[in-house]
């Protein structure tokens, strides 16, 4: 065990480091000459050595995160999360070996379904996933509509599509097992830096950073960095820091394969997800003390002034974008529902607040005026407010300075957009019924699932009337094998349905079509591209439709 190594805490004159001819990035890393004081808003005048993150030189504090690791982990059951086998202190028999890949496998599966997903959410997709493909094998050998099919109501279906890409391109390679460093990951479909980190570190214990939303927000916090973290220069930066930590913590190259690396980058996942959220939890953080953006919110909420120095503009961080008053003013004001705290029987007229720091930072109580957003949970009965144990007007104060990191941008407007849906029933003299579905191109968005025949709107398509005449144009366009789909009769039309992606809010116009035939709905068949079958409504709901055509299907099903 080598020797605890701690970061001093008294404050001294920041010293600037030469940063002229070095890009920002690379001053970052540049361990300071002697310990910098807080960069205080409005300036936050600071030098890019700032940023050195203080954990690499504190091994009580990097302990603490494990430590706390190991007290959180079985807190919450996830069930790809096991135990690390070390392939020194085992047999090279074939099963350690099987049992490795299942393992690294269930890392991959977990973490690509985690992407934008709830671990909550997950759980159940996942169990049921692994029940039915054990292995990369199994995947590899499914069809990829199962495949779709196991994946219907997670959303981001291209996901879906590339881990069974990536099980084949396994199962393709001489070994057909999983590759165990971050090259042989990286040139499997589907697999980025991030989940090629997760998986070589989980499962084969090799010291390689992970950076996922949750890490960035906590290692934007740890070095004081403001900046978005989607910034391509932030994360350059955080990549770096993270691979520089987890290599120092890891006691990397001296020990190559061990479960530290795993646990490291677990321990900042769920630290991230559970304490230093959007909205953190600081009293509760193992490793406040060397957290720059909780340093600088101490120092302000005991009325520290910002430094007048003035940095030279080459020794200057070019890196931090400025944190002004209109930044500050967006912290949530303190809750005042102190138990200690009685509401008097008259109030004073509030007085007019200007933009000053302390108005910002102040740790009393705000005027009884003000609009309080606070969380109940669990009230008492007969109580109208519960206070949250344990957490001060002075520690709200920092949490809410540190909400503040990493900066936050505006999210793009989603784009709107209005599509005319056709619910097409192919009526038979044997009184059977089916319908006509088809299946989006194998990329880009809902990539390889089935839909309704859709038609996109134009803005001309204003009116209900002329919104129904473009579907019924559109319908009858279509090139459907031995159908004429210009006997297309309308039968009713639906009210809107929305549905909301990601980068794009989708209105669709409903309409139900039905074609009288003499022909039996077992002999229809559908060729050619766009793929078209028509399914009977009973087996409707084992095809993979998109959450927004099943949104259509239950028009129907009501109806009738």
């Amino acid at each position: 065990m080598p020797p605890r190594r701690t970061a001093s805490s008294k404050p001294s004159k920041a010293v600037p480091t030469k940063s002229k001819g070095k890009p920002a990035w690379s001053i970052a890393f540049e361990k300071p000459e002697r310990p910098l004081i807080a960069a205080l808003p409005p300036a936050r005048a600071h030098s890019p050595s700032y940023h050195f993150p203080l954990l690499i030189d504190n091994q009580s504090q990097y302990d603490a995160l494990l430590d706390w690791f190991k007290t959180v982990e079985d807190s919450r059951t996830m069930p790809w999360r096991k135990a690390w086998i070390d392939r020194t202190q085992t047999s090279t028999s074939g099963d350690t070996d099987q049992t490795i890949n299942k393992r690294a496998y269930e890392v991959w599966v977990s973490e690509v379904m985690l992407q934008q997903t709830r671990v909550s959410t997950v759980i159940p997709y996942f169990n049921n996933w692994i029940s039915k493909w054990p292995t990369v094998q199994d995947l590899a050998k499914a069809e990829h509509e199962d495949v779709l099919a196991a994946w219907r109501g997670l959303g981001y279906y291209s996901r879906a599509t590339r881990l069974h890409e990536g099980a084949r391109a396994v199962m393709a390679k001489p070994s057909q097992s999983m590759p165990d460093d971050v090259s042989g990951l990286l040139g499997l479909p589907g697999i980025g830096h991030y989940t090629a980190g997760a998986i070589a570190s989980i499962a084969f214990g090799r010291a390689e950073p992970v950076l996922d939303g949750n890490v960035a927000r906590v290692l934007s916090r740890q070095l004081g960095l403001y900046l978005d973290a989607k910034d391509k220069r932030a994360t350059d930066v955080l990549w770096k820091i993270a691979d520089q930590l987890i290599k120092e913590v890891c006691k990397y190259p001296e020990v190559k394969f061990s479960a530290v690396p795993g646990h490291w980058n677990q321990a900042m996942m769920e630290l991230g997800s559970t304490i230093c959220t959007p909205r953190p939890k600081c009293e509760e953080c193992p490793i406040q003390e060397t957290c720059r953006a909780y340093g600088e919110g101490v120092a302000l909420s005991n009325d520290r002034q910002s430094t007048t120095e003035v940095l030279d503009i080459e020794d200057a961080c070019t890196l931090c974008e400025q944190l002004g008053i209109g930044d500050l003013t967006t912290i949530p004001e303190e809750d005042p529902s102190d138990e200690d705290e009685k509401p008097a029987k008259k109030r004073k007229a509030p007085t007019r607040q200007t933009n000053t720091l302390s108005n910002y930072f102040a740790i009393s109580t705000p005027s009884a005026s003000s609009n309080v957003d606070t969380e109940d949970e669990d009230a008492s009965a007969g109580s109208k407010k519960r206070k949250v144990p344990g957490v001060s007007k002075r520690s709200r104060s920092v949490n809410s300075y540190c909400s503040l990191f990493p900066k936050k941008v505006a999210k793009k407007k989603a784009k709107e957009e209005e599509c005319a849906v056709c619910l097409v029933e192919f009526y038979s003299s044997d009184g059977e019924s089916k319908w006509l579905i088809e299946q989006r191109p194998a990329t880009g968005l809902l990539a390889s699932l089935w839909q309704f025949p859709q038609a996109t709107l134009s803005a001309a398509d204003m009116t209900a009337a002329s919104r129904k005449a473009s579907a019924q144009k559109y319908l009858s366009s279509l090139s459907v094998s031995g159908v004429d789909m210009t006997k297309a009769r309308h039968i009713a039309s639906f009210d809107p349905l929305v549905h909301v992606f990601t980068h794009l809010r989708l209105t669709m116009h409903a309409y139900r079509y039905r074609i009288a035939d003499k022909a039996e709905a077992d002999s229809l068949t559908c060729t050619g591209a766009p793929a078209r079958k028509w399914v009977t409504a009973s087996s409707m709901d084992n095809e993979t439709l998109s959450t927004g055509m099943r949104k259509c299907w239950e028009l129907i099903a009501k109806k009738d």
